[in-house]
């Protein structure tokens, strides 16, 4: 399970990642069993997620959207 603390979000105390480093998020939905694949880049870098629901979805772009206001703007 996905923790939040602040700008950073960690998974199972196996790794974590500062959401203020992240230039952007792309994702895809699984359409056989409707989880969403999250990757979070960080420069070259990328981690990978797997989110189960929407509303998981919704709760980890708005805490990136908030810490990167200044940084991206959305159109």
């Amino acid at each position: 399970m996905l923790e939040y603390d602040g700008q950073y979000i960690s998974f199972e105390d196996k790794w974590t990642v500062d959401l203020k480093q992240v230039n952007f998020i792309t994702l895809k939905q699984n359409w056989e069993d409707q989880n969403y694949h999250i990757k979070l880049h960080i420069g070259t870098k990328e981690v990978r997620i797997i989110l189960n629901s929407k509303q998981e979805l919704d709760e980890l772009t708005e805490h990136w959207k908030k810490l990167n206001d200044n940084k991206n703007k959305f159109r």
